[in-house]
């Protein structure tokens, strides 16, 4: 699953609405995902409910009025740009074990997601160093690069110089990058996130860095980040958590 954002939703009268809390309690300490606050701004939405989703969720008018009896803890995984289901599973533990109920399915999905391993080699990401869909931004502003509007950068929420870019014309390691900026706010390069469901082997990174092809920082790590300056003639490489 190729996604680094989450928003947690929650239909949650009553006693349901234990469910939110608890999920955003576990996936902080899972890390898998970064926890958005703008289901706008996501790569997926967490929904939690006591009836089933309808596929109504960025079509609907207004909140679900559908009246709900806490028998069910349902957890649906949504594609915010389409409103399409992804994955759903639920407990039928009763109002008592929301809490509990909502912890096994992000448990369920955990184990499922990190199943799906993706293996990475050096090449994979010396690729991305050389794509022209991040060289087309190198030394621009973050203005000017909001600026190319065809190109689709966006604004990390409440950071300065920090802009996104997802593209599906960049390799598949860095499809979704993050840009460096210097002291003079000018992009000098990009940050790719790596998460627990990408396995890099470091073996060829260790050993091209001590035959000094290239400039490599290794640290242990459970949810790695592949950094590529790629704007100067010495490109850098570092994994680091």
């Amino acid at each position: 699953m190729q996604a680094y954002s989450v928003y947690v939703d929650c239909v949650c009268p009553r006693a349901l609405a234990a469910a939110r809390e608890t999920a955003l309690q576990q996936l902080r300490r899972w890390g898998r995902f970064q926890i958005s606050d703008n289901r706008r701004q996501t790569d997926l939405v967490f929904l939690f409910s006591g009836n089933p989703y309808l596929g109504d969720y960025i079509t609907r008018d207004g909140p679900d009025e559908r009246p709900v009896t806490i028998d069910f803890t349902i957890m649906t995984v949504i594609d915010p740009n389409t409103g399409q289901r992804l994955w759903t599973d639920s407990r039928r533990w009763g109002s008592w074990r929301v809490s509990s109920a909502t912890k096994d399915l992000i448990d369920e999905l955990r184990a499922q997601i990190e199943g799906q391993i993706t293996k990475w080699t050096l090449s994979d990401i010396l690729m991305c160093s050389a794509t022209p869909v991040y060289g087309g931004f190198a030394h621009l502003t973050q203005e000017q690069a909001l600026a190319k509007s065809d190109s689709g950068p966006r604004k990390v929420s409440n950071t300065p110089d920090h802009l996104m870019l997802t593209s599906v014309d960049a390799p598949a390691f860095c499809k979704r990058a993050e840009f460096l900026f210097s002291p003079g706010h000018q992009i000098v390069g990009f940050a790719v996130f790596a998460s627990r469901a990408d396995d890099l082997d470091v073996t060829e990174v260790l050993q091209r860095a001590d035959r000094g092809d290239t400039t490599t920082a290794i640290r242990s790590t459970s949810a790695p980040r592949a950094r590529t300056e790629n704007y100067s003639s010495n490109m850098k490489l570092m994994v680091a958590g």
